[in-house]
C-alpha cells in the first residue's frame, strides 16, 4: 500500500481546522488514508486519555526515517489533540507502545525470534531472556532474540508482520469461538475471510467486510471478548 500523500495531509489538517471552527455541530474530523499495518488497537486518546468512539480522528504517521512507525494510524479523541502529537510523537509514542505490549503480549503467537526462526525465546527467568527486545511495528508487538535482529526488521517490517499474522490465524483459528460474522451477522462460511487486527484473528463472511472491521477494532475486541466469556465450559472428562 501507499503511504499517505502530500494531498492527505494537506485534507488532514483542512478538516481539522473546519472542525475546530465549527465545533460539535460538525463532528469530528475523519480521514481515510492508507495505513499499513494493525489500525489504532487502543480504546483511549494518547493525547488526552479520553475514551475514542467510532468517530475518531485519525492520523497516518509519515516518517520514511522509521519503518517501523511509517504509515502507522493512530486515533484521536478529537482534531484538536491531532497537532500536540505531530508537534512531539517522542513524547506519546511511549505509552502507546507500552500499552500495546501490555494488550498483546499474551496472544503473540511465536515461541522462537520472527527474524532468526531458528532462535527460540527464552522465558522469563531462562538464559539470554534479558536480550529479548520486544517492540512495536505499525501498532504490531514483534519479539525478537536479540537488539541485532532490528536492523533486519527495520529493512522489512511487513514481511514479518506477515509471518506473524500466518502464525496468528493457524493458533488461533483452533479455539475461535464466533459463528458468524461480527460485521454482518451472517453465518460464517466454511472457508471465512480471516483477518488479523492487533494480533487477534477475527473472521468474516467476505473480503468486503474487512475494512468495516478494521475501522473499529476496539469494538471487534469487546465482541471477541463476550463470545469467548459465553463460550459453554468444557465437559468433565468422565472416568469410570
Amino acid at each position: 500500500m501507499k503511504s499517505s500523500t502530500t494531498s492527505s495531509r494537506l485534507i488532514l489538517a483542512s478538516l481539522a481546522t473546519l472542525a475546530i471552527g465549527t465545533g460539535a455541530a460538525m463532528g469530528f474530523a475523519r480521514v481515510e488514508s492508507a495505513a499499513k499495518g494493525s489500525p489504532y488497537p487502543l480504546a483511549t486518546c494518547p493525547v488526552s486519555g479520553k475514551p475514542l468512539t467510532k468517530d475518531a480522528a485519525v492520523l497516518v504517521m509519515e516518517d520514511p526515517a522509521n519503518p517501523l512507525n511509517n504509515g502507522r494510524e493512530i486515533r484521536f479523541c478529537c482534531p484538536n489533540c491531532i497537532d500536540p502529537f505531530k508537534a512531539d510523537p517522542s513524547k506519546f509514542l511511549p505509552a502507546i507502545d507500552a500499552a500495546i505490549i501490555a494488550q498483546q503480549k499474551a496472544r503473540y503467537p511465536l515461541t522462537h525470534c520472527v527474524v532468526m526462526t531458528e532462535d527460540e525465546l527464552p522465558a522469563a527467568g531462562q538464559p539470554d531472556a534479558d536480550k529479548v527486545k520486544e517492540v512495536v511495528v505499525l501498532n504490531d508487538m514483534v519479539r525478537l532474540c536479540c537488539p541485532g535482529c532490528m536492523k533486519k526488521l527495520r529493512a522489512n517490517p511487513e514481511k514479518y508482520l506477515a509471518d506473524i499474522d500466518a502464525a496468528v490465524i493457524a493458533t488461533q483459528k483452533k479455539t475461535y469461538v464466533l459463528v458468524t460474522c461480527p460485521i454482518s451477522g451472517e453465518a460464517l462460511p466454511e472457508e471465512p475471510a480471516d483477518i488479523v487486527i492487533g494480533e487477534r484473528l477475527v473472521r468474516l463472511c467476505c473480503n468486503g467486510c474487512a475494512s468495516k472491521a478494521r475501522k473499529d477494532p476496539v469494538a471487534m475486541f469487546a465482541k471477541l471478548d463476550a463470545a469467548t466469556a459465553t463460550k459453554p465450559a468444557a465437559a468433565p472428562t468422565q472416568t469410570k
